[in-house]
């Protein structure tokens, strides 16, 4: 599910890229064609392109809300609480062990 998210992200920014290129493309046709300036589009596609990675940097945003908030409503734990859990599990089996290794010695002299 997560992988799915993960290739429409990445799609999103491969549209945006897409319009970034076709944007400048555009515009560079403009200025060849005296309908800009070359000094107006280079400012116009700079433009364009902070108000791609902006656009980007909310559709990625709001996507690692989505997905939040879609683990949370399916009870599905994070990798660091997996790894948490792990870590607890292998103090507990330490602390068993110790204890096990103490026993015979405490019946030996009980």
């Amino acid at each position: 599910m997560f992988k799915m998210a993960e290739r429409l992200i990445l799609a999103g920014i491969g549209a945006l890229a897409l319009t970034t290129e076709k944007a400048e493309k555009m515009i560079n046709e403009l200025a060849e064609r005296g309908q800009m300036s070359k000094e107006e589009a280079r400012n116009f596609l700079q433009e364009l392109i902070a108000k791609g990675e902006q656009e980007k940097a909310n559709l990625t945003e709001a996507l690692r809300r989505e997905i939040s908030q879609l683990r949370e409503d399916l009870g599905l734990v994070t990798r660091a609480e997996i790894e948490e859990l792990k870590n607890r599990v292998a103090r507990l089996e330490e602390q068993l062990a110790q204890k096990q290794n103490a026993s015979p010695i405490q019946n030996m002299n009980g």
